[in-house]
C-alpha cells in the first residue's frame, strides 16, 4: 500500500472523507427551502441579493440571474436536507463546492430515506462511501489516471 493509500485509509477509518474541510460554517442548517438555498448560495458566492440593490455592474446582475435560474431549475419545492443534516457523519464540507460555483458544484442527491439532499461532494461521499471508493478505483485505472501516475511517480511499481 502506498503512502497516499494508507493516508486515505486512515482518513476513511476516522470517517473523514477527502476532499473535505472540518468547517461547521457550511453545515449550520439541516433543512432549507429552495428560496433559502438560493439566498445562501448568493451570499456564499459573494454576490448581491436577488433584489439587485447592491449590483455594481451588468455582469453581476447577469451572474445573479444565471445562478437563480440554475437553482430554480435544479431544486425541488419543499424542504431539502443540507450538509447540516449529516454532521453525525463527521465528514466536514468541501469549501470549493460551497463557494466557487455552488449552483453547479453542489449535488442534489436521492437520500437513503427517500428524501432529497443538497450536499457538497465530501458529504455525498460520506453518505455513500462505496460510491466514493468505486470512483477512486475507476479514476486510478482509467487512461488519464495511469498517465498522471506515470508522469508524477507511480508508487505501485515499488510495491513487492
Amino acid at each position: 500500500m502506498t503512502k497516499d493509500e494508507l493516508f486515505e485509509k486512515v482518513l476513511r477509518d476516522k470517517q473523514v472523507y477527502a476532499p473535505s474541510v472540518l468547517d461547521s460554517y457550511y453545515s449550520d442548517t439541516p433543512e432549507m427551502t429552495r428560496g433559502e438555498i438560493i439566498d445562501k448560495t448568493l451570499r456564499e458566492m459573494g454576490l448581491p441579493l436577488p433584489s439587485g440593490e447592491y449590483a455594481q455592474s451588468r455582469d453581476e446582475v447577469g451572474k445573479v440571474s444565471t445562478v437563480i435560474t440554475d437553482l430554480r431549475r435544479r431544486l425541488p419545492g419543499g424542504k431539502i436536507k443540507t450538509c447540516g443534516a449529516f454532521k453525525h457523519l463527521k465528514a466536514g464540507c468541501c469549501a470549493p463546492c460551497h463557494t466557487s460555483h455552488p449552483h453547479t458544484s453542489m449535488n442534489l442527491i436521492d437520500l437513503p430515506d427517500g428524501t432529497k439532499g443538497w450536499v457538497c461532494c465530501a458529504v455525498e461521499w460520506a453518505i455513500y462511501p462505496k460510491r466514493y471508493a468505486e470512483l477512486m478505483e475507476r479514476s486510478r485505472n482509467c487512461p488519464e489516471g495511469k498517465l498522471f501516475r506515470g508522469l508524477f511517480g507511480d508508487d505501485d511499481r515499488k510495491e513487492n
